[in-house]
Parts: structure tokens; C-alpha cells; sequence
């Protein structure tokens, strides 16, 4: 089967299942559902999946290199979403954290089973970013909701969603060592992604010119 096919079934599947997860999460709360970094990376994992699925054949360049850059921040958005789970809450926070974050459908959906398929399909089976600069796409992303929920929390206005979040717990150093941890975790899973894409993808072209963005040379 075509690589491109695989890509198919995974982002049906991907977005299956994140639309699943985003019902069952909203019908619990919808108060802090865009506090969570979860809830946005599956959100924009799901769109990047629609768009992947519906313009997977267009001729537009433009529109393709869209959906190539919207594949690859999903993908990075739920990398980050896997590996903080698994790696440090779940370990750290034990069986509590573990009920917590993978007792609901949603929780095992978007914690687990999204990341898994999204990301699969992206680095195996499709075609994506090849310039270097494309990396600042996620770190942007997630700098622009960290700062935000910084803000939101020291204004009073929100609640931490993640206790590394929570300003008036913490001294400033811990914030600040915190906040340029969470980057440089992001900046290494978005270089590891186009890595892993560009050797393993569905990449039968040569890479973009640098005047070409993040797409790649029109035939």
C-alpha cells in the first residue's frame, strides 16, 4: 500500500478519535477547556487531520505547504503532550496522576491513542516540512499559550492547569527555569520530528529552496 494511503486511514483515524475525545471532554467541562495544552495540541491535531484528509491531492502549492506545516505542528504539539504525560506527571505523580490522566475516554484518547496515530502518520507516511525555520512554528505556539497562562494565573483570572503554571506557588527562578525547559523540550521534539520525517517520510521531492517557506520546489 502507497505511503500516502496509510496517511489516509491514520488521519481518518486521527481525527476520529480526537473528535471523540474532544465530545466526551466538553460534555464533563467546558470552563478550562482551552486552558490545557492537551486539549489545544488535540485540537489542532484534529483540524491538521481534516485539512490533511480534504486537500491531501490539491495542486495548490500554497494550500499544500498549509497543510504540511499544520500536520507538523500537531504532530509536535502531541509529542509534547505524550512525553509530558508519560514522562513526568504519570512517574512523578503517581497512581493519582495515572486515574487522573487516563481513568476517562478522553484521557486515554488524547494522551495516548492521538498522539500515537497522528504522529506515526506524520513521520512515516507524509510529506512534510523540510526547512529548518519550520521548527519555530511549535516553539511559537507553545510560548504564546505559556505566556498566556502565566498571565491568566498571576491576573487571578484562571486557575493553573499544570502545577509548573502555578505563579504564586513557586519563586520566580523555579518559573523561569520551568518556562525555558518546557522550550527547549519543545524546540528538540519539533528538530527531532522533521528529522525523523525527512529520513523516514513520504518525501519524493527535494527540498524547498529557502524563498519557498516551508514548501517545497513547484515542479
Amino acid at each position: 500500500m502507497k505511503k500516502s494511503n496509510i496517511a489516509l486511514i491514520l488521519n481518518i483515524a486521527a481525527f476520529v478519535f480526537g473528535c471523540t475525545g474532544i465530545v466526551f471532554r466538553v460534555a464533563r467541562s467546558t470552563a478550562d477547556f482551552f486552558l490545557y495544552y492537551t486539549q489545544l495540541s488535540n485540537v489542532a491535531a484534529v483540524i491538521s487531520s481534516a485539512m490533511y484528509t480534504a486537500f491531501r491531492s490539491t495542486e495548490n502549492e500554497r494550500l499544500r505547504a498549509a497543510v504540511r506545516g499544520a500536520r507538523y505542528l500537531g504532530a509536535c504539539g502531541l509529542t509534547m503532550t505524550f512525553l509530558v504525560v508519560t514522562c513526568i506527571f504519570i512517574p512523578f505523580g503517581g497512581e493519582s496522576a495515572t486515574v487522573r490522566l487516563l481513568g476517562s475516554v478522553n484521557g486515554v484518547l488524547h494522551h495516548l491513542v492521538c498522539p500515537v496515530i497522528s504522529v506515526v502518520s506524520y513521520v512515516f507516511f507524509e510529506e512534510g516540512v523540510r526547512a529548518k525555520r519550520a521548527i519555530w512554528l511549535p516553539f511559537g505556539a507553545t510560548a504564546v499559550y505559556a505566556l498566556t497562562v502565566y498571565a491568566l494565573n498571576y491576573l487571578r483570572l484562571a486557575k493553573a492547569p499544570y502545577p509548573f503554571f502555578e505563579v504564586y506557588e513557586h519563586p520566580a527562578w523555579e518559573l523561569v527555569l520551568w518556562f525555558f525547559g518546557l522550550m527547549g523540550l519543545v524546540t528538540g521534539i519539533a528538530a527531532a520530528v522533521r528529522l525523523l520525517n525527512g529520513r523516514f517520510g513520504d518525501n519524493k521531492n527535494d527540498p524547498a529552496p529557502r524563498s519557498q517557506g516551508l514548501g517545497r520546489r513547484k515542479k
